[in-house]
Formats: structure tokens, sequence, C-alpha cells
């Protein structure tokens, strides 16, 4: 049980039991890192409340935008191929699978096409809108299979695969820097140790710190939101090998050093881990306290930096524990195959540093602040925020990205969208005109290319909406009108002319006669109606009496008959009587004059009798042709009364027509006389409208022409509904403003440019109807301009918070405050001139002529959090030798020279960690292993110089030469020159 425990198996036990259960609770990394590892900004930023009013304006969808790009390498897109891009953007938005939200393509209209079409037609792009619910990579996949088209080159881009390829790339650059630092590290374990298993246990415990640092770090991040970034992975990799591999050095140094001086290998873990242990806690505690600050900052991504802390704690238990099993356990055999247990403690070059520093103390110090003024001064780091620069143009959404900044203008691949959302509809005739106004407000900015909105969906004024247009439809108009003018003056003077020479009087004279002709034509016709009306009343009678007339035809002539042969008896008995009487002279005359009449009455009964049937055939004729008058009469006693009531009619019209000639010839008159005012009034009237004319044509030409007006009736029609559609939301409460700038939307030009038009729109607004509405500017230059701002600021608020955490830290392990400042001091130095250095090396190397936005931040924490090490290391060895060399300056000489060796070794093993960055192909990542490697350098280099310097200032020695001389015999009993046999 006593082995047991000095052996230390029960750390082995507990530490293998850890990183099983580190591996089972593994999340599933790579997706978290795509879901939670994104630079994420405050909600109260300008672009993020612009995606919320987006997401309103989407209708509650959280959607992203993928743009299709197709190019033709030779030459201009034929027909054909536009038909086949047709082809491809109906397939993407028949696939049921996309879930699409919209698609705009060039063949959707001629503004889209403007839009969307390269002004040298090789290129086109489609806009998609997809659900952001599902992932990217495989939206993606699937719209560059339907895209392929024989003969054109294809793409799908856009911010969210781009961030995807570069977590991808991240991902592929993470499995190359932990091959590279692993192989680095055991190479040059093997050069320092001259041993096989120093290596590979080195690498054990600190793999082991990793696995389960990580593990710690993404199971928080999965359940509780720990920060992370897309870069946590790869730094929790540098930081704990680089400074585990440091910290195993210096332990198994001290551990090799006390198995020279024959102590039993427990004994020697133990002294190894009480004293090397210290420093080891002492420095590790520094990092430990430089990347817990992190945790202060209001950044999301500069906080992801705490991971690290909670890496170097998980680190600095395992190695003070778990290599204690190891070193207590193989003994003298853990640096197998060398059997040289000497240890390499003396630096040739910290010692001639230090010691010329001592001796030449302004000159070393003036050397430093030479070199330094350049790298401090020159120049100016304007940082690069184009996260696509991070890829390798091999990668297609890269690569599509690239097409789209050779043909189109530079902001194309990624608008600037401006928001403006109110609480009341905003298609109203005064909302569409501030639109309107902001559109061009807008436009005239420095630095836009065009703007797109509801009133100008093609980024171009529709003419025909603005009042020099409209003035110019109504000053033809009025000239046409003076023309009509004319035209009637003149028609009216010919009336007037015509009216003058009219015989009115004549006219009224005639009518006159007319009046008195249809006055007796009345009176006739209502005489001729009684006339019929008797008319038809005798020859009804007649009717009648004809008919009897023709029954009794038959009697009058058997009585004229009978009459006749009356006559002929009576004349014989006339003749008998007279014979008898004419004897009688009385009676004679009359007989013979009765006689003569008997006679006469029978000659005229014969010729009465001989007529009887002449007659009674005319009276059968008469009595027909009354029965036919008779039928007629009623026929004709109407037409007698239509013409009688006609003719009373004409009497009354004509009459009327009297009447009316006479008034008519009063109103000629007042009609003359209003002709001539007409006229008049018409020259008035042509005067008038010149003057409005020549004003109207004055305002067109002035900057009221260029006033937005559109009728309500052209609002609600169908030629304007797609661009309603287009450019507001379904409730016609938020609206959207395209603005495309000249320059790339992610660079430092683009955020400056988007600040100015955030400041000046803002004044605008106050000025309009519109000045209650929400407006925020959205897309990747507002993201950038925020980033800028917010990284920025909290740079330098973490800076403090980190400095001032180690500094502290720093009073403690040295004891000091002039130690402390200096240390931190040399570090900001040697940051500041290292970030310098790296800028010219990027661009002659890189070709790239700015530092990424997030290479200064990490730049700082790695160097300052891992640099303050070193000092440490060599402040902690001056304090241990406090008692054994109370002389200062010999102290920190023989403090230099000891260390030195540790240092050194430690810089080039996290230098070359860092290295390892560089395969990556992330940008960020190599400038950051080059501003570090350089920092490195520059540390290893000036350490010396400025600890030796600062330990003479601050104890400073009157008889310098007595010291010189005490300095030169000491140096002959100690030489400061590698020596195998020395101790």
């Amino acid at each position: 049980m006593q082995k047991f425990k000095e052996k230390h198996v029960l750390s082995l036990i507990i530490w293998l039991g850890l990183v099983i259960a580190a591996l089972v609770a593994m999340p599933n990394i790579p997706q978290l890192v795509r879901d939670k590892g994104a630079v994420q900004l405050p909600s109260s930023v300008q672009s993020e409340v612009a995606n919320t009013i987006e997401k309103k304006y989407e209708g509650g969808k959280n959607v992203r935008t993928l743009i299709a790009v197709f190019n033709t390498k030779h030459g201009k897109l034929s027909d054909e191929q536009t038909l086949q891009i047709q082809d491809a953007t109906n397939s993407i938005k028949n696939d049921p699978d996309l879930h699409i939200v919209s698609v705009t393509a060039p063949s959707d209209n001629a503004a889209t096409r403007q839009q969307l079409q390269s002004k040298d037609n090789t290129t086109q792009m489609v806009m998609i809108t997809v659900p952001n619910k599902q992932k990217v990579r495989g939206q993606t996949d699937k719209i560059l299979n339907k895209i392929k088209t024989p003969g054109l080159r294809t793409y799908v881009t856009g911010t969210d695969i781009l961030n995807d390829d570069f977590a991808t790339v991240t991902e592929e650059g993470l499995q190359k820097t932990e091959i590279i630092a692993a192989i680095f590290i055991f190479i040059v374990l093997i050069i320092v140790f001259r041993s096989f298993l120093i290596p590979v246990i080195s690498l054990l415990t600190v793999g082991v710190s990793f696995l389960i640092s990580l593990s710690i770090v993404t199971n928080l991040a999965a359940s509780y939101n720990f920060p992370i970034s897309n870069f946590t992975q790869v730094f929790l990799v540098v930081v704990l090998f680089g400074i585990g591999t440091d910290y195993n050095i210096l332990l198994y140094d001290r551990f090799k050093e006390e198995i020279k001086k024959g102590e039993a290998a427990t004994v020697a873990a133990r002294t190894a881990q009480r004293h090397a242990g210290r420093t080891i806690l002492y420095s590790g505690s520094s990092v430990l306290i430089g990347f817990a600050a992190l945790a202060l900052a209001k950044f999301s991504f500069y906080r992801s930096g705490v991971a690290v802390a909670v890496g170097v704690a998980v680190l600095l238990m395992v190695l003070l524990t778990l290599n204690m099993f190891f070193m207590s356990t193989l003994g003298e055999r853990l640096f197998w195959p060398s059997k040289n247990l000497s240890a390499h403690d003396r630096s040739f070059v910290w010692n001639l540093l230090s010691k010329f520093t001592l001796s030449h103390t302004f000159i070393m110090v003036g050397v430093l602040i030479i070199a330094a003024l350049p790298l401090l001064f020159v120049g100016n780091q304007k940082l690069n925020f184009n996260s696509a620069d991070e890829l390798p143009n091999s990668i297609q959404s890269k690569a599509g990205y690239n097409v789209i900044q050779d043909h189109y203008p530079a902001g194309m691949s990624g608008p600037t969208t401006v928001y403006i959302q109110n609480k009341k509809p905003l298609n109203t005739q005064e909302h569409l005109a501030e639109i309107d106004q902001l559109t061009g407000y807008l436009n005239s900015e420095p630095g836009v290319k065009n703007v797109a909105s509801v009133t100008r969906p093609g980024g171009t004024k529709i003419d025909s909406l603005y009042l020099r247009s409209q003035l110019e439809s109504l000053t033809t108009g009025l000239n046409q009108a003076n023309q009509g003018i004319k035209k009637v003056q003149k028609g009216l003077k010919s009336a007037n002319e015509k009216l003058a020479n009219s015989n009115t009087s004549e006219s009224i004279s005639q009518v006159e006669k007319l009046a008195d002709g249809a006055s007796k034509l009345e009176s006739g016709a209502q005489q001729l109606s009684q006339g019929v009306s008797s008319y038809t009343a005798g020859v009804s009678s007649l009717a009648s009496g004809s008919q009897q007339l023709s029954s009794s035809t038959s009697q009058l002539q058997s009585g004229v008959g009978r009459l006749s042969a009356g006559s002929q008896r009576l004349n014989t008995g006339i003749s008998q009587v007279r014979s008898q009487t004419a004897k009688l002279k009385a009676l004679r005359a009359r007989m013979r004059a009765l006689q003569s009449g008997s006679s006469q009455l029978s000659s005229g009964l014969g010729r009465l009798n001989s007529q009887v049937a002449p007659f009674s055939s005319g009276l059968n004729r008469v009595s027909s042709g009354a029965g036919q008058l008779n039928s007629k009469s009623a026929s004709l006693v109407s037409g007698a009364q239509s013409v009688a009531s006609g003719s009373s009619q004409v009497n009354s019209g004509v009459q009327t027509l009297n009447s009316k000639m006479k008034e008519l010839q009063s109103q000629m008159q007042e009609l003359q006389t209003g002709l001539t005012s007409a006229n008049s009034g018409l020259d008035q009237v042509t005067s008038g409208t010149t003057t409005v004319n020549k004003y109207l044509k004055e305002m067109q030409k002035s900057y009221l022409g260029n006033t937005f007006y559109m009728p309500a009736a052209s609002i609600k029609s169908a030629s304007f509904t797609p661009s309603l559609d287009a450019f507001m939301s379904k409730d016609r409460k938020i609206t959207k403003i395209t603005v495309v700038l000249n320059s790339d939307p992610s660079t430092t030009k683009s955020a400056n440019r988007i600040r100015t038009i955030t400041r000046d729109l803002n004044a605008k607004m106050k000025d309009t109807s519109l000045k209650n509405a929400k407006v925020a500017i959205g897309g990747q230059s507002s993201q950038t301009s925020d980033l800028q701002k917010i990284a920025n600021g909290d740079f330098f608020r973490t800076v403090v918070i980190m400095l001032v955490g180690i500094g502290l830290a720093l009073m403690v392990v040295t004891r000091s405050l002039v130690q402390a400042i200096t240390i931190i001091g040399t570090l900001i130095v040697t940051y500041l001139g290292s970030l310098q250095i790296t800028k010219w090396l990027s661009s002659y190397l890189l070709f790239q002529n700015m530092l990424t936005w997030n290479t200064p931040f990490f730049s700082f924490i790695m160097l300052v959090a891992l640099g303050v090490d070193y000092s440490i290391f060599l402040m902690m060895r001056y304090r241990g030798d406090a008692a054994t060399i109370p002389d200062v300056r010999r102290r920190i000489l023989n403090s230099a020279t000891i260390i030195g060796t540790v240092v050194i070794s430690a810089a080039i093993i996290l230098g070359g960690t860092f290295a390892a960055l560089i395969p990556s192909n992330v940008l960020t990542l190599i400038q950051v292993a080059m501003t570090v490697i350089v920092g490195l350098v520059i540390l290893v280099f000036t350490l010396p110089i400025i600890m030796s310097a600062m330990v003479k200032w601050t104890y400073p020695y009157v008889k310098d030469k007595m010291y010189d001389k005490s300095v030169e015999q000491q140096e002959k009993e100690h030489p400061t020159r590698r020596n195998k046999n020395e101790d």
C-alpha cells in the first residue's frame, strides 16, 4: 500500500477514468462549433436589430440567402445558356426538399435583370432565400446539383456557406496542426533529453489534459452556452501542447538534476514537484489568470478565450500529479536510452547579453529603444474584417465569391439593406414619397453604387412618377389647350359675324304669318272634323233610308201599276161619264177638264211606272254605296279628328315657336354680346395659360421637378403590386431599401461608410413623416461596422483587464511592483513590435496587406499570457538564488545563464507548436502564429537585457569598479560555459 501511494498509482487510475469519461461524454464538436461557434453580436447592435426586423419582414421565418452564380469562362452568355439558367432556376423553385422561401432571378423582370446580370454579360446571379433551420451544407450541395449547367461554371456562395466552409477549413487545419505539433514536439524533446520516453510521456500527459479540458468546454458549451469559437479547439491544442511541453521540460529537467544527485526516484519526484512545480504553478497561474480575465469581456468571441483557462487549470493538475506516477515509477529509465544525466543548464547567449547589459546598460537599452521605435510608430494597423479572405481560393464558395467580385460592383457580394418598420402601412402617397426621397438621398451618399427600393425597383428613377415628367405632360396639354382656345376664338368670331349678318326680323315676321296660318288651319280642321262627323251621320241615315227605299220599290212599282190601271179605269169612267154628261153644259166643261187631268195622270203614271224599275235599280246602287260609305265613316271620323288634333298641336307649336323666336331675337342679341365677351375672356384665358405654362416649365426645370408623386390609383394597380411585394412585407408595415456599395462589404472602408450612412439617415428621418418609425441597417457591411466597433472597444477593455490580472499575479510572484511593471511593459512593447513585423511579413509573404480583425486580439492574449512564463522562470530563479548569491547583479547574471537554456528550449517548442498553424490555410491562424513566433524571438533576446538593466537600476551600487572585480573573480571560479561534468 505504501508503494502504491509512493508511486502515485491512484493518480494514474483517476486520470485514466477521467479520460474515458471525457471521451464517452464528448459531443459532436464540428456540429457544435457550427451551431455556437460563429461570431455573435449583441442583440442591441444595429445589424442584429435589422435581423429581427427582417424576420418579421419574412413573416416570422428565420431565413438565409444563398447566391447561385453562373459564369461563362469565355465570351458572353448565349441565348441558349440563358435559357438553361432559367431552367435551373425553375428547377430550384420547384424542389420541395429545399423549402424555398423566395427566388429572385435575372429573368423575373427588367429590374432584376439590371441588378443580377453583370455588365459584361458573362455572369448571372440568382438570389435564393431558404429557411436557416436546415444545415447550410446540405442546402448548398442540393443547389449545386440543381444548377450544374454544361459549358458554365456554377457556384453557390453567401455569408452562411462561407462561414461553414471556414469552419471546415479550420477543422482540417486543426488536424494538420495536431499532427505537425506532435511530431515537432517529439523531435525537440528527443533533441533536448536524448530520450524516446520523455517525448511520449510528455505528449501523453498533455494529451490527457487536452482531451479532458476539451470535453469539459464542449459540454459546457452544449448545455450552458459556454462561449466557444471556431478557434477554441485550435488554441487549446497550441497553448496546452506549447506550455505543457515547456512545463514538462522544467519539471523533467529538475527531476533529472535530482536523479543525478543520487536521489531515489520517489524523492527526486517530490523534490521536482516542490521546486519546479512551484515555478510551474506560479507561471501557470499567471497564464490562467490572463485567460480567465477574458470572462469579463462583453464580446462573446473574446470570452471564448476562457476555454484556454479551463485547459490550463486541467493541465496544471495533470502535470503535477500524473507526471509523479511516471517519474516515481520509471526513475532514471524515464531518460532512456540516454545515460548522460547532465543538465544543459548554461546559456552562453543569455550570459553574454546579461553581462554586457550590466556593464553597458545605457548602450544596450539605447539599442533596444532605437530598434523598437520604427516598430512602434511606423504605419497604422488597418484590419481586414472580410472572412472570405480566410479561405483558400480552391473552396467553391470562395471561388463564387471571387467571380462576383470580378464581374459586379464590389458591394454586390453583400448588399446592405435598410429596414424601415412603421406602425401604419407604408403604401400611401405620403410614405412612398418619403421612401423615394430617402432612396435618392442614400444614392447620393459617397461610396454608394446604386440603391433600389419600392419606388425604384431597378435602382433607377421611374420618370413618370416624378413632377418633371408629369409637368412636361401638363405643359404639353396646356400648349394643346391654347391651340384649341385659338380655334374656339376663331369659331366664336365667325359665329358672331354670322349672327350679326342674320335677318332675324324677317324670320320672325314669317313665323308670325305661319302662326296665323296655323290658327286658321286649326279652325278649318275643327270644321272639317265637325263636317265629317255630320257627313258620316248623313251617310248613316242615307244608308238606312236607301235600304228602306230599296225594300219599298216593289210596293211602289205595284202601287204605280195599280195607280196606272186605276187611272185607266178612271179615264174610261170619265169618258163614260162625259158621254153621259155631254148633254149637261154645266158639267161638260168640268168633265172635259177632268178627263184631261185623268189623261195627264194616266200618262204620268205610265211614265212613273216606266221609271220605277230604273229607280229601283239606282236605289239599290245607292243603298250599296251608302253601306260602303257608312263602313268607312269611322276611319274618316278618326282621321278628321287626328287632323284636328294635329292642327291644334301644330298651331300650339307654331305659337310657341313664335314666342321663342321673339325670345330668341332678344337672346341672340345677348349672345352676340356674350360671344364678344367670351372672345375677350378667352384672350385672358390664353394669357393665363401662357403664364401658367411658363411657370410650370420653370418649376419643371427647378428642384421641384425631382419631387415624387404617385396617384392613389397607381398604388393599387397591377403593375405596381410586384414592386410592393418585392420591397414590402405582406402587411405593408415594413419596407426595405437595398444599397450596393462601391467597396467590398467586409472592409473597414465599407464599415465607415455604413456609420456615415446611419448618421445621415437618422438625421434625415427626423424631418419626415417616418420620424417615429424604427430604422435599422443590415447586411455584411453593417455587421462589419458593428463587429469593428465592439471588437475594438472591447479589445482595449479586455487588454486592461488582462494586464491588471497578470500584473497582480506578477506582484505576488516577484514580490516587486517595479519588476511586475517592467515585465508588463516588456510584453506590451514585444507585442506591438511583433504585430508590426507580422504585418510586413504578411504583405511580402502572404500578399495580404492587412491583418485580420481578430489577429491582434489572439496574438496579444497568446503572447502576453504565454510570454509572461519566461519572465517568471527567470525571476523565480532569481528569487531562489537569493540565499546563495546575495549580490543582485551576480544573481541576475547567474539566473539568466541557467534559465536561458530552459527559456530558449521552451520558446522553440512553443514557437514550433504555433508554427504548426501555418499549414492550416486559415489566414488568422497563420498571422497569429507569425506574431507569436516573432514575439518569442524578441523576448528571447530582450528579456535578459531588460531584466538585467532593471535589476541594476533598481539596486544601484556606488563602487562599480570593486563590483566588476568581484564579478571577474566569481566568473573565474564559476565559468558560465557549458560543462558536462559540472553540477
